[in-house]
């Protein structure tokens, strides 16, 4: 009779042993996510609050046809292919109101390619169910769960996303996509598309 009480009791402590971990990983698990959530939406913060450096101002320029070029620091020049993207880096500066010059002046430097949107851009193309968001230089990661989109944005997230033309979705690079909140990217509130590109620190 005693060993079975022994055994019995030994059972019943390891049952209790076993709950009380599993309830300590679960609060464990919930300070994470509610860590890992505050931390991507503070991300989604630093991208709204972006305001670009007034020197940027000084390496755009623009054609009669109001293409738009950026000067960057390899020498070359990157056009931005909509305004779209454009916008996302210099919302509050109107492309009419850049000054024109010369086509043979901004064909003086060779061309380098396309601008891509800035960090923290949502975009999305037509033939691809997949919602994105654009990290360093022109790489996308896709965020899988539309659950995890309205936790991070909220549930207007599809407004802000940008949709791109195909021939343009050619410009970005597809990584792995973003399965839970640990993987949502840094977004930094400040950034040149120098910074971007990798030409400056």
């Amino acid at each position: 009779m005693k060993k079975f009480l022994l055994i019995f009791y030994i059972i019943i402590g390891s049952v209790i042993v076993i709950a009380i971990l599993v309830m300590a990983g679960l609060q464990i698990n919930k300070i994470n996510n509610t860590n890992q959530l505050k931390h991507a939406q503070e991300q989604v913060s630093n991208y709204n609050k972006f305001k670009f450096d007034s020197g940027e101002f000084n390496k755009l320029k623009k054609s009669a046809k109001d293409e738009v070029y950026y000067y960057a620091a390899d020498g070359k020049r990157y056009v931005f292919p909509t305004t779209e993207t454009y916008e996302t880096w210099f919302g509050t500066i109107k492309i009419s109101d850049l000054q024109t010059y010369d086509l043979i002046k901004l064909y003086e430097s060779p061309l380098g390619g396309n601008v891509t949107c800035r960090p923290g851009t949502l975009i999305q193309t037509p033939t691809d169910p997949n919602t994105y968001i654009v990290t360093k230089n022109g790489h996308l990661r896709a965020l899988a769960n539309k659950a995890l989109l309205e936790l991070i944005y909220d549930y207007n997230w599809q407004k802000k996303v940008l949709t791109l033309p195909n021939f343009y979705f050619t410009n970005y690079t597809i990584d792995k996509p973003i399965s839970n909140l640990s993987e949502f990217p840094d977004i930094p509130s400040a950034l040149t598309i120098d910074q971007d590109k990798g030409f400056s620190k």
